[in-house]
């Protein structure tokens, strides 16, 4: 028999991120060929100013404690804050395993970098060296950024190796991005200082600064070289080719998991280097043949835009029904029909079930439910409920199945608001993978928050439009709700040629209960011939209070009932005297009441049978009141 794959956590930021989904694609590899199985956790909190106030990306941690991981990688550059360092540090010493933090140095664990410096150093040393470069520029990333900041460090040293002084106005910051990075490349240009070569701290920031120079008339490499750093593939794709340095992530992920599988303390606070190469290409003017953009990947450029094309009419199919939807479960339903085209991929989204538990009973024992699955080509929608120590129900065999090797985990939340999460599996993961998993799970964080803002709008319309509608303190219907409800019976077609029947009521001394016994008294009566009066009338009418001590009540019938003032008396009795509190009370609720038919038509006069039932309501009172009731 087979042995059960163990667990290894990835966390980390900003996963789609080609230099991250290069790593995890090696990592994947290495890991299936060792017997291991990668849950890579997606954070979001990638800045130092995003700062989460309520600690919600915690809960990617706390699912992970409930798995049987026997380590943790965590990739440092994009996780910025550290609340989220401290609790996963905690999490490996709680659970005694090893933790491999890369990029940044974790004290007390093993730590594995690339040679950033080294890396950049080489790239610097080839424009000097072998195109003969001394007038050298650089963009480098943000001020203060430890990344940025050692290249900066490589930048200056190689030119002292070289005898050629450093100068301020050559270094330029474009921010590890392609706007700044423009910017930063026309303050080059207007300067007016002659240069040769800009080395760039990454490829996002040469493909841009090339642009920059070519659309102002500078030729590339023929009149200044470009390069960069990082190795993505844009770098390879782009007019010039961008020379470059790629990491070398195959040896990296061979690293990480043979310390995890031979791990000794011996490598707790070591630190294991991982080198880069140099790609040389146009933008240098050093082509290499092995450089030059394949048919695989040009196959694979394609593909990416047909998903991309197909994922975006998907989403938008999603985003536009979920805009109007009012329910967690019309988005279930809504998600198994729009997202067909990724049926090739397990996908899982777990929700918290009070999420739904307004609109499904019995769901609150479990504290998730799932909400959409989609496994070997079949998609469901709402399914099992679960407890977060199961994770994803039937977990054993997705992970010793065939269809997954890797699963990513991403948060659904709306700013602090979490509703649950996304569990996307691959298999040969690409960047596009990783890619589609983050904008599935931006895009139905978004339709969930609005489905649940939706619904949110309707129950507050609904409670206003009671608070409209009903009495507020007995809760029938008001004298608005029932004019409005007896116009609808009225105009009812169904209820042609039936005979309604409308009673005006009116308690009996109500002021003296008030005066005697409290207002608290004269409001327990008022409710409680509110209840009398919905009880005589619930089978096939409504009622209503108009305020203080008026009620009325419309029934619809077949024929005339004939119904004597003292009959009606008699039922509403009966039902306040089977009432214990009512008939203990040293006061009695009765009422004077009169009504007034007729037949259902479209000439009936309500107005007027409603005016009668008032007359007959006085007379009857008066009545009462003679005869000393």
């Amino acid at each position: 028999m087979e042995e059960p794959k163990k667990l290894i956590a990835f966390m980390g930021g900003m996963l789609d991120q080609e230099k991250n989904s290069n790593f995890i694609r090696e990592l994947e590899k290495e890991s299936n060929r060792q017997g291991y199985f990668i849950i890579a956790f997606s954070f979001s909190e990638t800045t130092v100013w995003d700062q989460d106030r309520d600690n919600c990306e915690l809960k990617l941690i706390e699912l992970c404690s409930h798995l049987d991981i026997k380590a943790i990688i965590v990739q440092l550059e994009f996780i910025k804050n550290d609340y989220l360092v401290v609790a996963i540090n905690k999490l490996g010493q709680k659970k005694g395993i090893p933790v491999i933090a890369m990029e940044k140095n974790l004290p007390g664990r093993v730590n594995i970098s690339m040679r950033y410096k080294d890396g950049f150093k080489s790239v610097v040393r080839h424009v000097i060296d072998v195109h003969g470069c001394r007038k050298v520029n650089m963009l480098a990333g943000p001020k203060g950024d430890n990344f940025s900041e050692d290249r900066i460090e490589a930048y200056k040293e190689v030119l002292e190796e070289n005898g050629i002084p450093f100068e301020e106005n050559r270094l330029g910051h474009g921010d590890f991005w392609h706007t700044p990075a423009r910017e930063a490349t026309q303050r080059f240009i207007r300067s007016g200082d002659e240069i040769e070569a800009i080395v760039c701290a990454n490829d996002a920031m040469a493909i841009a600064c090339a642009d920059e120079l070519i659309a102002n008339g500078y030729r590339v490499p023929e009149d200044i070289i470009v390069t960069g750093f990082d190795g993505i593939k844009s770098s390879l794709y782009n007019v010039p080719s961008i020379t470059t340095v790629e990491p070398d992530y195959e040896s990296e992920a061979k690293k990480v998991i043979s310390l995890i599988k031979d791990h000794k303390d011996s490598d707790i606070n070591k630190r294991h280097d991982v080198d880069f190469g140099l790609k040389l290409r146009n933008s240098c003017g050093c082509s290499r043949a092995e450089d030059i953009l394949s048919l695989e990947d040009i196959n694979v450029l394609s593909s990416s835009y047909a998903d991309v094309n197909w994922a975006v009419n998907s989403i938008n199919n999603l985003m536009a029904e979920a805009a109007v939807l009012e329910s967690m479960c019309d988005l279930s339903q809504t998600i198994t029909t729009t997202l067909w085209l990724w049926k090739r991929q397990f996908q899982f989204v777990g929700v918290f079930s009070d999420l739904l538990a307004p609109e499904i009973e019995g769901i609150g024992g479990h504290r998730y439910i799932t909400m959409f699955r989609s496994e070997k080509g079949e998609r469901s929608g709402i399914g099992t409920c679960y407890d977060e120590p199961e994770f994803i129900p039937g977990f054993a065999d997705i992970i010793n199945g065939d269809e997954a090797n890797l699963l990513l985990v991403r948060l659904l939340h709306a700013g602090n608001q979490v509703f649950g999460y996304l569990c996307c599996g691959t298999k040969d993961t690409t960047n596009r993978d990783i890619r589609r998993c983050e904008e599935f799970g931006m895009f139905l964080s978004s339709a969930i928050n609005a489905v649940i803002a939706n619904r949110n709008l309707a129950r507050m319309r609904h409670e206003i439009e009671q608070v409209s509608v009903l009495d507020y303190l007995t809760g029938i219907y008001n004298r608005r709700g029932f004019t409005a409800e007896l116009k609808k019976m009225v105009e009812d077609g169904n209820n042609y040629g039936k005979y309604l029947t409308i009673f005006s009521i009116d308690m009996d001394r109500l002021k003296y209960i008030n005066d005697m016994f409290g207002h608290a008294q004269g409001d327990f009566a008022i409710k409680s011939m509110a209840e009398a009066i919905k009880h005589f009338s619930s089978r096939n009418g409504i009622c209503a209070r108009y305020g203080g001590d008026e009620f009325a009540c419309a029934i619809i019938t077949d024929c005339d009932v004939e119904l004597s003032t003292d009959a009606v008396r008699s039922r509403l009795d009966v039902f306040l005297k089977s009432k214990e509190n009512v008939a203990n009370k040293e006061y009695k609720i009765a009422a004077s009441i009169g009504s007034a038919g007729g037949v259902i038509n479209k000439a009936i006069d309500v107005q007027n049978l409603m005016d009668r039932a008032d007359e007959k309501m006085y007379a009857d009172k008066k009545a009462r009141k003679e005869a000393g009731n």
